[in-house]
């Protein structure tokens, strides 16, 4: 459930989140800044061997989050098969991973980490490789 208030030029959203039966409430609100994953790739995502794997991540924040790739827990760097490109619009950052081609090690679970300095979150990806 999300409270809209709406302001002259300003736009707030509250995502509000019931807890447990005891009457807490958990109130997160995002007009602070953190970053929030706006777009991104199908969690489950099946490759063939040999062929191209795309995972796609967008985070908007304020200030402008920084996005970093993870594979089994470990940061992805480019290299020979792996391919990271990053666009920018305003406070949204947009970033694909590209591995081609693609080769057994290249399954697994992958992360994009969206961070900036009031927060961060997470999308997960699990990846698996066809014949």
């Amino acid at each position: 459930m999300s409270l809209i208030i709406n302001f002259p030029l300003l736009l707030l959203l509250i995502p509000l989140v019931r807890s447990n039966t005891v009457g807490e409430l958990d109130f997160t609100d995002h007009t602070l800044g953190s970053p929030i994953i706006n777009r991104s790739s199908y969690f489950k995502q099946d490759f063939r061997l040999g062929y191209k794997l795309k995972l796609f991540c967008e985070a908007s924040g304020n200030p402008r989050p920084r996005i970093v790739w993870y594979h089994r827990g470990i940061e992805v760097n480019p290299d020979h098969n792996r391919t990271i490109r990053y666009s920018i619009h305003g406070t949204t950052t947009s970033s694909h991973l590209d591995v081609d081609p693609t080769s057994i090690g290249d399954k697994g679970e992958y992360e994009c980490v969206a961070t900036n300095s009031k927060g961060s979150q997470v999308k997960k990806f699990l990846t698996e490789y066809q014949y």
